[in-house]
């Protein structure tokens, strides 16, 4: 379903069969709640030197072309945009992160690797804050951390589908299982907390199968 101005795309929805079913009666679809997201925005193209002056500033940006709807949150809406719909707020809650792409690297001379540690940071500062980290592929990974919605399985890296798992705690930490990852890959985690902008960072684990 999408909804064209002239011939430019402003709304791009998947429906499930009870809102195709809805729309084919001609009943509203009830939405209750929504999300927005930026997925697939590149702001590094802003140009504040461009020299047609300020509005088209962000005329490389406007022109990228819009993703279509995904039925997977593993692609489409990992970056969401997050308010409370209140007016004249200066600062809304927020997660940050030190590193925002981390490598787990192969120890040379063996099969093992030396494994990263996430530890998310919440604005305002809240001590002991709690986090939700969703790991979006754990084939070949290790998960340490209080453990939270979905069971860690042990998942060999040569499983054929990717597999997500989510913990809570403070932190997480992630490693490549020994001698089991026979090529470089990169995952993505989400960190998540009620109430604040949610946080991602890229992880790539280097092959580890050969000394």
């Amino acid at each position: 379903m999408g909804i064209l101005d002239n011939d430019t795309v402003v709304v791009d929805a998947i429906l499930t069969k009870l809102g195709r079913q809805k729309l084919a009666n001609g009943q509203p679809l009830g939405i209750t709640k929504f999300a927005f997201g930026d997925t697939g925005v590149d702001y590094t193209l802003y140009n504040p030197n461009h020299p047609s002056g300020s509005d088209s500033y962000g005329t490389a940006i406007t022109s990228l072309p819009m993703l279509e709807a995904v039925p997977d949150d593993n692609v489409f809406m990992r970056s969401k945009l997050w308010g409370s719909g209140e007016r004249n707020v200066q600062n809304f809650s927020f997660i940050t992160v030190q590193n925002t792409s981390v490598t787990i690297t192969k120890i040379p001379g063996q099969t093992t690797s030396t494994g990263i540690t996430i530890i998310p940071t919440v604005f305002p500062t809240e001590e002991n804050a709690v986090y939700t980290f969703k790991i979006l592929d754990i084939r070949g990974v290790t998960v340490r951390g209080h453990s939270g919605g979905e069971r860690v399985e042990n998942i060999a890296f040569d499983h054929p589908d990717p597999t997500s798992a989510i913990v809570s705690g403070q932190q997480v930490s992630l490693n490549a299982r020994a001698q089991q990852i026979t090529s470089q890959k990169s995952f993505g985690v989400e960190i998540t907390k009620e109430g604040a902008a949610p946080a991602f960072v890229t992880v790539t684990m280097e092959s580890n199968n050969t000394a």
